[in-house]
């Protein structure tokens, strides 16, 4: 993957960094600690760098965002049913994401950026609920513009030893979820309880 990578964002620049983060299974926790690094060699612009990197991620997502919107809950299961390999989400993953997003709002937007997995399912729910799509992308960017430039500046600083950055961002994203998933299942527990 870092080879595919190098390649990429020593052939194409900015290009690179947006496609890795757009299109590639490329988390940004890899990508922009390597722009950091490129940039502390004089061979990027390092707000560049980070502003590529926001582009790709908050692109990335708008789809998610206007499939909750326009397809909506009901649809989404179903379709969740149908192509659970495709799509990698299940009924209960779609459902559980809609009441942390009824419950929190905007700021589950904002605060899921350094979470792999939770930063693109989130969108789902956002467009379910009927977010409006500028403060979905007001959130969703200013949260990467704070992650983004946290990696691409430690990368920088590290210079070759950029991987650090992964290394240490891996456990934090895991942690992350846990703490997430433990929210959840209090809320569900909760939420049983009253309604029994």
């Amino acid at each position: 993957m870092l080879e595919g990578m190098t390649d990429a964002i020593n052939s194409f620049g900015y290009l690179g960094i947006f496609l890795l983060v757009l299109i590639a299974p490329t988390p940004p926790e890899i990508v922009l600690p390597f722009a950091g690094f490129l940039a502390a060699q004089g061979k990027l612009s390092l707000p560049h760098a980070i502003l590529a990197g926001v582009l790709g991620c908050t692109l990335s997502i708008v789809p998610w965002y206007l499939a909750g919107k326009y397809l909506g809950e009901r649809r989404l299961k179903v379709f969740a049913r149908r192509n659970r390999k495709w799509l990698k989400l299940s009924f209960g993953e779609i459902e559980r994401a809609k009441q942390w997003f009824d419950r929190h709002g905007g700021k589950t937007v904002f605060f899921s950026r350094p979470i792999p997995s939770v930063r693109t399912l989130i969108a789902l729910p956002a467009g379910i609920s009927g977010m409006r799509l500028l403060p979905f992308l007001f959130h969703v960017i200013s949260g990467e513009a704070i992650w983004q430039t946290a990696l691409a500046y430690a990368g920088y600083l590290l210079g070759r030893r950029y991987e650090i950055v992964v290394w240490y961002t891996a456990p934090i994203a895991r942690i992350s979820i846990a703490v997430l998933l433990l929210v959840l299942l209090f809320w569900l527990i909760r939420h049983n309880r009253s309604n029994s």
